[in-house]
């Protein structure tokens, strides 16, 4: 990411988000300096912001360690038609669930809310500690604090993070209640321009193959003949037709070394599409 004034920096709120966390971390380890942090209540309309504001970044999750790939932003984001806008940086930060109340004992607790990932994730220290308390979904963990705080009712908690018993002044009655300890979550920054002068990051593709036997396997064999590790893999459906996939790839690896460069050149050969989303640098 270019060291630069920006404008306005969108993300995924409410303020306490997870996402909000990793914006605050990603602008105290770039250098970036914003003049306004502008929460959105969607993916969707982050990346909508962000075409139509051309001074502005956005940062949005894309990977969970246990849910996997956001599906939401990667699909919003192929959608954009702005060209110029690339991924520009990428930040991970540990997800540590803890249940919130303004009670300051767990027994009085009949009601939790959260949002449905993050109930998910909490699934074995709930049906161990609250087999009997009803769960109820809401539209983010932040949401989840902010209702507990607001209704001052001790018999209902939240699932949310540390931010938010700080934000929402709430007793925090349980501290990292994930059933799985290594939970993290790497979130995107998206801008225009290409601007990673580093020596070291990631370089993010989308390309669909050519139609025949053992297509996918020829471009695969490609990055490991010049010694490419694949970070990750997946594909979606091209909207196209039916049984056309779109295989989005990241690469250990910026554009500019050498053995990236010659492998997207010899990409082309077995390709009908393909397309940069980024090469950049990895905040942490």
């Amino acid at each position: 990411m270019c060291e630069k004034l920006i404008e306005n920096i969108y993300y995924l709120g409410p303020d306490g988000s997870n996402t909000h966390n990793a914006m605050l971390k990603f602008l105290e380890l770039s250098s970036i300096k914003v003049n306004n942090k502008i929460a959105q209540k969607s993916i969707k309309s982050a990346l909508e912001n962000l075409e139509k504001d051309s001074n502005s970044i956005c940062i949005l999750p894309i990977e969970n360690s246990i849910e996997g790939i956001v599906r939401e932003t990667i699909g919003n984001f192929l959608d954009i038609k702005d060209d110029k806008i690339q991924i520009q940086g990428e930040i991970t930060l540990p997800i540590k669930h803890m249940l919130l109340s303004t009670s300051k004992d767990k027994v009085t607790i009949k009601k939790i809310y959260s949002h449905p990932q993050a109930l998910a994730q909490c699934s074995k220290f709930l049906y161990q500690n609250f087999p009997d308390s009803e769960l109820k979904e809401v539209s983010s963990t932040s949401y989840a604090a902010q209702k507990v705080s607001t209704e001052k009712d001790n018999s209902i908690a939240a699932i949310a993070n540390e931010t938010c018993a700080q934000l929402f002044d709430l007793n925090i009655l349980s501290n990292d209640i994930n059933d799985e300890k290594d939970n993290k979550t790497r979130f995107y920054i998206l801008g225009r321009g290409d601007c990673c002068n580093e020596n070291t990051g990631k370089t993010s593709i989308i390309l669909s193959t050519k139609n025949y036997p053992g297509a996918l396997c020829d471009v695969l064999q490609i990055f490991s003949k010049h010694g490419l590790n694949l970070t990750y893999i997946d594909s979606r459906p091209s909207k196209r037709k039916l049984g056309e996939y779109l295989f989005f790839v990241e690469i250990d690896g910026l554009k500019t070394d050498e053995n990236v460069n010659i492998a997207i050149n010899e990409l082309m050969n077995f390709v009908d599409f393909f397309k940069i989303l980024g090469s950049f640098k990895i905040y942490n």
